[in-house]
């Protein structure tokens, strides 16, 4: 499954992925808020690999390498995830290179991953959380038409320090998606 919009193109990790994953996943902002250990170029490989591997038989998690254009410039990453098909409910995350920051790519990639949910998987309700600290991934969600939901105290264990996440949502009945 590849995706497009204006300047992107979503589409299904390759083998070769391996160096742009690790390009941006082994930097400190990448972990900042996320409950990871330092990365490597060794779990860039293993996460490429399992995903690769994992592709033709995805039924509930779709993820996708985001690039510029067709130039093959990897720039992040996107993921939405089926958590409770009985309730049509998703989930997603997504990642950009730190060096890119600031250009839109996020909200982007984010307003055509949340049309994907609402009219290809035919979910209802697509959410994502944040570190409370994480302003800038608020702001993406925000201007990706996603409404903040709460703040989940004491959501995550990352690194010996409990966090807070906030939590955002759209559902299908008022999601619209700007390009």
């Amino acid at each position: 499954m590849i995706l497009k919009t204006g300047r992107l193109t979503l589409r299904p990790y390759a083998a070769d992925d391996i160096e742009a994953v690790a390009s941006y996943s082994t930097r400190d902002e990448f972990i900042r808020f996320l409950p990871l250990p330092p990365q490597t170029l060794e779990s860039a490989a293993e996460f490429v690999r399992r995903v690769v591997d994992a592709q033709p038989d995805a039924k509930n998690d779709w993820h996708f390498a985001i690039q510029i254009g067709e130039t093959r410039k990897l720039v992040g990453a996107i993921r939405i995830g089926i958590r409770e098909p009985e309730h049509r409910q998703g989930d997603i995350g997504y990642v950009i290179h730190h060096d890119l920051w600031g250009r839109g790519y996020a909200t982007e990639s984010l307003g055509r991953i949340l049309r994907f949910g609402f009219e290809e998987l035919s979910l209802e309700r697509i959410r994502a959380t944040a570190d409370i600290r994480n302003i800038a991934s608020w702001r993406v969600m925000e201007k990706a038409g996603m409404l903040r939901e709460g703040v989940m105290r004491r959501h995550r264990l990352i690194r010996g320090e409990w966090r807070d996440s906030v939590l955002y949502a759209a559902i299908a009945a008022d999601h619209h998606t700007p390009e």
